[in-house]
């Protein structure tokens, strides 16, 4: 499955589809956080190494991100990052809301050169803008409606270290 094509079916709501067509076992993990959604079954945060070398990361859709479910994410991109200063790609859309300890986690993370967000909604923009709010972001950190130009920034943010 090409990253497009992963990042397609990550933002379209449904994760699950993601996880379901992952072949290869090092480029894509689902954090099982063990907290339920509303159907039951565990919410899985998605957490993997694109082929153009910056990870993704993309929040549940229609969760509420909790602390515990940002350190489970966190942890999984620490182990991806293996001591280098990697970008990322977070991609937080349809995100019901995102917790202060959530928020906590999230900006205390080290391994990040750069961090794109990416959401499509209004709702989205406001859930992100709490997210990077309260306090200095560890790296340069950019809000985009797109895709394309998410991975564009990210290109040239990696460019230039």
């Amino acid at each position: 499955m090409t990253q497009q094509k992963q990042l397609d079916v990550a933002i379209s709501g449904r994760p699950e589809a993601l996880c379901a067509d992952i072949v290869s076992g090092d480029a894509v993990s689902a954090v099982n956080t063990g907290e339920l959604s509303e159907v039951g079954t565990p919410s899985p945060v998605i957490v993997g190494m694109a082929p153009e070398g910056h990870i993704f990361l993309v929040l549940p859709p229609g969760e509420v991100v909790s602390g515990s479910m940002a350190a489970a994410a966190a942890a999984e991109v620490e182990r991806l990052a293996a001591d280098r200063r990697l970008p990322m790609l977070l991609v937080l859309t349809g995100v019901e809301a995102v917790t202060k300890g959530a928020r906590s986690v999230f900006n205390a993370a080290e391994s990040m050169d750069a961090v794109a967000v990416l959401g499509v909604s209004p709702v989205d923009r406001v859930i992100a803008n709490f997210l990077l709010g309260g306090s200095a972001q560890p790296c340069p950190t950019r809000y985009f409606s797109t895709e394309a130009a998410a991975l564009a920034w990210l290109e040239r943010k990696r460019s230039v270290a």
